[in-house]
């Protein structure tokens, strides 16, 4: 099972390639992230694995830096 760090420098990689419209950097991220979404652990916040499923990278980096919404929103 990889790392949470490894998935986030991962993601932080793929923001990168984004950011700088390198499209070789991106598909190799991607397919980086497919690799790493498959080898999740039952131990992967159940949060954590939606975002990573659904692509919602931006909110999987927010989750991981503490900065998740849902965490944030009391729940009454």
């Amino acid at each position: 099972m990889q790392t949470t760090d490894t998935l986030h420098a991962t993601l932080k990689d793929l923001m990168t390639a984004i950011e700088s419209g390198d499209g070789d950097g991106l598909r190799a991220h991607l397919a980086e992230l497919d690799r790493q979404r498959d080898a999740l652990g039952d131990e992967t916040p159940s949060m954590l694995r939606h975002y990573i499923e659904k692509r919602s990278y931006a909110k999987a980096i927010d989750f991981l830096e503490g900065r998740d919404e849902v965490s944030a929103t009391p729940n009454c």
